[in-house]
């Protein structure tokens, strides 16, 4: 599979490096990090990077899953293979919705990703390691059945890294009302709607009703804790409370939750909006609501969230 920007032939090239620290998968996972932070600087100034989708995104994905796999019992190759997997998951990640492409049976970003990163891991890791990386690639859009958890670790670390992390959590209140407004589709939508995204009172309309309906089907799809290992409900009850809130503050118009929705979707309007992180740090809150939302996202980008991640998920009996 061919693409554009740094991947296939040119991702070779692009990591040649990794011959100089392949005895040490530290040195493996400092190459592909060194290789992303170039490929998503690229997309970047190819305008194809997304506020939900960005460097800060994947290098998180990446600790969050080693830091699963340690919990587990993995062991060193195997939070490597995490590692690597989570820096690269979004390779090809545009702002298109993968989960409407998949029930319309679409190519998605996750087999696009894979795909085309398949030779070059291959090529530096190996059959046997390739194998467990790019499984985390291409599936890291939606769970493993019950019955296929821990039979790879990477991707299992992955997609919970993935899901119950960076699309959970305070943090995704920000992130998803932002990612609303860079989506073509939804867009093209409110013009369908009669909506001018120029004026102030649209731009509401549309921060809010984009973000409940985009939070009601990631709930449905993400938060089914019959679908959710069971050495995981605890952590997963604690992060969706957070979409609970962000759901019910946009319904009932609380004036804090309404404000952080159209701050950040007016910002993702913008033909060069700012990162997000800097967006979340930089807000200004109106109400309590808002105030715990910005506490709680900062924590998390702070890495204070780690902890209580240790806490809450514990590693299954066998």
């Amino acid at each position: 599979m061919t693409g554009t920007g740094l991947g296939g032939k040119n991702a070779s090239a692009g990591i040649r490096a990794v011959r100089r620290n392949k005895t040490t998968w530290a040195g493996r996972q400092r190459v592909v990090a060194r290789y992303m932070r170039a490929a998503m600087n690229k997309m970047g100034n190819e305008g194809l990077l997304t506020s939900a989708h960005n460097l800060g995104h994947v290098q998180r994905v990446s600790l969050y899953a080693r830091e699963y796999v340690k919990l587990m019992g993995g062991g060193r190759e195997e939070r490597a293979q995490a590692g690597i997997a989570g820096l690269a998951h979004d390779r090809l990640r545009d702002a298109a919705d993968s989960m409407q492409q998949k029930a319309e049976k679409k190519v998605t970003h996750e087999q696009k990703g894979a795909e085309y990163m398949d030779p070059l891991v291959k090529k530096r890791y190996g059959k046997k390691h390739a194998i467990a990386i790019i499984e985390a690639m291409a599936k890291h859009g939606e769970l493993p059945a019950l019955n296929e958890v821990s039979k790879n670790l990477a991707r299992d670390a992955v997609v919970f890294a993935d899901k119950f992390f960076e699309a959970n959590g305070a943090y995704i209140g920000f992130r998803r009302s932002m990612f609303m407004a860079e989506r073509a589709d939804l867009r093209k939508k409110a013009v369908e709607k009669g909506w001018d995204l120029t004026k102030p009172v649209d731009i509401q309309k549309a921060a809010v009703e984009f973000t409940l309906e985009e939070s009601a089907k990631r709930i449905k799809a993400f938060s089914d804790l019959s679908k959710i290992p069971t050495h995981l409900h605890p952590f997963v009850k604690y992060q969706v409370q957070w979409q609970f809130k962000l759901v019910q503050g946009l319904t009932a118009g609380d004036k804090g939750i309404v404000n952080l929705a159209t701050t950040l979707y007016s910002e993702g309007l913008k033909k060069n909006p700012r990162d997000l992180g800097e967006m979340i740090r930089l807000y200004k809150p109106i109400d309590k609501s808002d105030a715990a939302f910005k506490q709680e996202a900062m924590d998390y980008l702070n890495g204070k969230l780690a902890e209580r991640f240790r806490k809450l998920v514990k590693r299954p009996r066998r």
